[in-house]
């Protein structure tokens, strides 16, 4: 082949170089006019957002504040931001109603407060919490700037509940476990103790059962319970009822369902929770060592266990009495007394009038004794008898027009008793009562 000649070349050349002028030209820096026309076309960018004051939220707030271990109420307050002045002066007029130093630990109190002005603490508007199931207290920041302090009895529903079931462990034990309320099952075994030895009459198979009225703070499920209306045990297969009855012109008290009331001239037990360690007779002594003869009945009991007067009278001698310790003897009537030895204190003086159940002094150990526990004596006509042993007729046994009204009463606890348990084997509805 021919080699290209030198101006076949050089024709080239010129192309190439004419070709690259033209590329260089076409993509060359605009100038300020063309830049100008250029920005003008472009969509102009929004304009800047105006920025708006920030505003501090004044409130109000509301709480709920929970009193903890070693809290006060100033203590509460101060920490939500309420100056120390104005906690004083709330707390000033919540006084008129209620003691500050009543409250409990986990009690709540629901306090509103809101931004002060000056915006450097917080201004205390209204503040309410509960005394008890019965009672709110509220505490509001009147427009001058003071607090006015009312307490207001809340709305209750009053119910009535029926508790029934074996005795398999023990009657306190397996009412509770039914649901009975403690302070009813009390109740029924301090009523049933003039004739129940519960340390030895329960055996297996027995039952019971316990009627009573309850008032229910719908809005926090809190309850109270009112009185006992009825209890019941089966011993052996026997039945024991008790009502409580209120004879015209008479204070409410305990009766059996033939109109007989509960409460006898002394109490069986002046202790609660006691066992009986060492019966009345005779007996090898545990320090003497030799047989002589017992003439109480020993309950055994933790130092300090409250001992009650068996029944009413007055404190004949109170003092301590040789290998009897620190000792009471109270005088009944003419003939009859108690007495109780080995107490650590007493709670009574001489010659002072007491009731039955009331506290007298304290179980201990002082005197001839190996432990502590309470020596208890009956003394009739000179004569120690076995207190376990006397056969004690009712104080007061209904008759007439108020025997009369008694049944009726009976006859509607009965029936109020059908309807509960009716009610409960239902599987919805409320029983208001009577």
């Amino acid at each position: 082949m021919t080699p290209p000649s030198g101006k076949f070349i050089l024709i080239i050349l010129c192309l190439f170089s004419a070709y690259a002028l033209v590329f260089f030209v076409s993509f060359r820096i605009p100038d300020d006019k063309k830049i100008e026309k250029i920005e003008a076309e472009l969509p102009s960018p929004p304009p800047p957002e105006e920025k708006e004051d920030v505003v501090a939220d004044e409130g109000p707030y509301d709480e709920t504040l929970t009193i903890t271990e070693g809290d006060t109420l100033a203590s509460i307050l101060n920490r939500i931001g309420i100056p120390s002045a104005q906690a004083h002066e709330a707390i000033a007029s919540l006084s008129t109603v209620f003691n500050p130093k009543d409250l409990r630990v986990d009690q709540e109190v629901y306090v509103i407060y809101d931004l002060d002005p000056n915006n450097d603490h917080y201004n205390l508007k209204f503040l309410r919490l509960r005394t008890d199931i019965d009672y709110d207290v509220e505490l509001v920041r009147t427009g001058g700037g003071l607090f006015q302090a009312t307490k207001y009895r809340k709305q209750l529903k009053h119910e009535y509940v029926h508790v029934a079931g074996d005795i398999r462990i023990s009657l306190y034990a397996d009412a509770l476990k039914a649901g009975a309320s403690p302070k009813m099952l009390y109740t029924m075994i301090k009523a049933f103790s003039f004739d129940v030895d519960f340390q030895r009459d329960i055996q297996p198979n027995a039952q019971f059962a316990l009627f009573y009225d309850t008032y229910k703070d719908e809005d926090s499920g809190l309850e109270r319970p009112g009185e006992l209306l009825y209890a019941k045990l089966v011993l052996e297969g026997i039945p024991y009822e008790i009502y409580r009855f209120q004879a015209p012109g008479e204070v409410p008290a305990y009766y059996t369902a033939a109109g007989e009331a509960v409460r006898k001239f002394l109490l069986k037990t002046p202790i609660d929770g006691a066992r009986i360690n060492s019966g009345f007779g005779n007996r090898k002594h545990p320090i003497l060592g030799y047989t002589k003869m017992h003439k109480g009945v020993d309950f055994a009991a933790p130092k300090g266990t409250p001992i009650m007067a068996a029944g009413d009278g007055v404190v004949e001698r109170c003092s301590a009495y040789g290998s009897y310790g620190n000792y009471i003897c109270i005088r009944h009537n003419g003939n009859t007394k108690t007495a109780y030895a080995h107490l650590s204190r007493y709670a009574v003086t001489k010659g002072k009038k007491v009731h039955q159940g009331q506290v007298i002094g304290y179980v201990g150990a002082t005197g001839r004794t190996t432990g502590p526990h309470l020596h208890f004596e009956l003394i009739q006509n000179g004569k120690h008898v076995n207190p376990q042993k006397i056969t004690q007729l009712p104080k007061t046994k209904l008759g007439g027009k108020g025997l009369l009204a008694f049944r009726v009463f009976v006859d509607k606890i009965k029936k109020m008793i059908k309807e509960k348990n009716e009610e409960q084997s239902r599987p919805s509805g409320t029983y208001t009562g009577v």
